[in-house]
């Protein structure tokens, strides 16, 4: 069995980065594996899954064996690394994974904070004539 086309698609937010669709010797086809975003921004494979009536997750597909798991994982992160290199997929990863906003008052305070902001071009006024 060999991976022959993944397809990569960015997710909205949150910790899944990306889903991907995994096809096997051009004729089987496994959607929804999740490019999921872990604490230390490390990128994993996560089989598809769905809920199960007592709140569980369990996988829909998954391999048997470590080795095919491994294959996959390898051709998925390969197309997302490649997805994130063409900006395909935004890069979190090396902004400490988290997303670069920022907000209005960061953003006010910097500028206020800047001394070229304090700098008139108007020349000095004299107050001490009397």
């Amino acid at each position: 069995m060999e991976v022959t086309e993944v397809r990569i698609s960015p997710a909205r937010g949150g910790k899944v980065r990306a889903f991907a669709s995994v096809v096997f010797d051009d004729s089987f086809i496994v959607n929804d594996l999740r490019v999921v975003e872990g604490r230390e921004g490390q990128v994993f494979v996560t089989m598809p899954a769905r809920k199960t009536r007592n709140g569980q997750m369990r996988d829909i597909a998954h391999p048997l064996d470590g080795k095919t798991r491994e294959m996959i994982e390898n051709k998925v992160l390969e197309e997302f690394a490649t997805a994130v290199d063409t900006r395909a997929v935004p890069d979190r990863a090396a902004k400490g994974g988290k997303e670069d906003k920022q907000s209005v008052i960061d953003r006010l305070s910097t500028k206020l904070f800047n001394d070229e902001f304090w700098i008139s071009d108007a020349p000095a006024v004299d107050n001490d004539k009397g």
